[in-house]
């Protein structure tokens, strides 16, 4: 990871916009009551996360000023799961405002060190401390709390088979509406998302589900074999170009055709897994492991972004 403060610090405000941006797929009740497999609540994860931001700003800041240097690091008396059951007593929006905060001073904390002092290991009582790695660990750290989130966004802790059946209906027919009444014209030619049109991200869309039915069909493991069309070294921007370039000869009939048959293959799918099966783990294929429940959360709720865009479209059109 970069060793620049500068790009140090934006890499601590996106991975906390990451963090509430997954937050933001619950609702309310969920955040305050819910709980993950841990057993905090979201929002208990939400308070753990700063306490720790802020912890390690003042470790960081009491190396850098020397001050530590004799009584070294004195860790936190109370477990992270003393804290999380009194965390998730708190309002809510007072942990999101101290979440901000302790991010927001993390985040002026190492903007505001050179990189010579990022790079020098700091005395630390009998240890020593390197500032560079600190703040990575800090990233890692929120990234892997997120992943932590996301995993209860999509697991059977969070939903019921029919509220999660409910769900993805609902956003298959989001999707279909969201191209209703659209001329042949505006589909294959306005630019909805950067230089994709409607039509690009349909059969963007029709592609991954493509996928999403080889995985659900093959769980808990496909073979590498039958997603190798989706295996790459050359970076998500590529594959994605590639794929759509294999579906170049498709008309728009023949788009609306497929989203329409893998939408009923993939929920034919879900009706015949079993409780256990939505709750089992199983290879997502790209070396992510995680629930067969959060592949199907997951798959629609990457459609939900491209519906989105388009209805963003929809609406600056009038």
């Amino acid at each position: 990871m970069s060793a620049i403060p500068e790009t140090l610090a934006a890499e601590l405000r996106e991975s906390h916009a990451g963090l509430l941006h997954t937050l933001a797929l619950l609702e309310p009740q969920e955040i305050e009551y819910g709980c993950m497999a841990n057993e905090w609540t979201p929002k208990a994860l939400i308070a753990h996360v700063a306490f720790w931001d802020n912890v390690q700003t003042r470790r960081m800041q009491a190396a850098l000023d020397g001050s530590s240097a004799t009584t070294g690091f004195v860790p936190p008396a109370a477990t992270n799961d003393e804290r999380a059951v009194a965390d998730a007593e708190q309002p809510l929006e007072v942990l999101l405002s101290a979440a901000d905060a302790a991010r927001e001073g993390l985040v002026r904390f190492v903007a505001g060190i050179s990189p010579e002092q990022l790079a020098q290991p700091l005395p630390e009582g009998d240890a020593s401390l390197l500032l560079h790695q600190c703040i990575v660990h800090m990233i890692h750290h929120t990234y892997m709390h997120d992943r932590d989130l996301w995993s209860y966004c999509g697991s059977m802790q969070r939903w019921t088979r029919s509220r999660l059946r409910a769900f993805l209906v609902q956003q298959e027919e989001n999707l279909m509406a969201s191209i209703g009444g659209l001329s042949e014209a505006l589909l294959t030619h306005m630019r909805v998302d950067g230089d994709w049109t409607i039509r690009d991200s349909l059969v963007h869309i029709l592609a991954w589900r493509e996928y999403g039915y080889l995985v659900a069909k093959h769980w808990p493991a496909v073979d590498a074999a039958r997603i190798a069309a989706w295996r790459t070294d050359e970076g998500v921007d590529a594959l994605n170009a590639r794929l759509r370039q294999a579906r170049t000869a498709l008309h728009m009939i023949d788009i609306a055709d497929g989203l329409t048959t893998y939408h009923r293959r993939l929920m034919k799918l879900f009706d015949q897994a079993s409780d256990a099966d939505l709750a089992s783990t199983g290879a997502y294929g790209w070396g992510d492991q995680g629930a067969l429940s959060a592949f199907f959360f997951g798959l629609t709720h990457h459609e939900m972004e491209h519906a989105a865009r388009i209805w963003e479209f929809r609406v600056r059109q009038g």
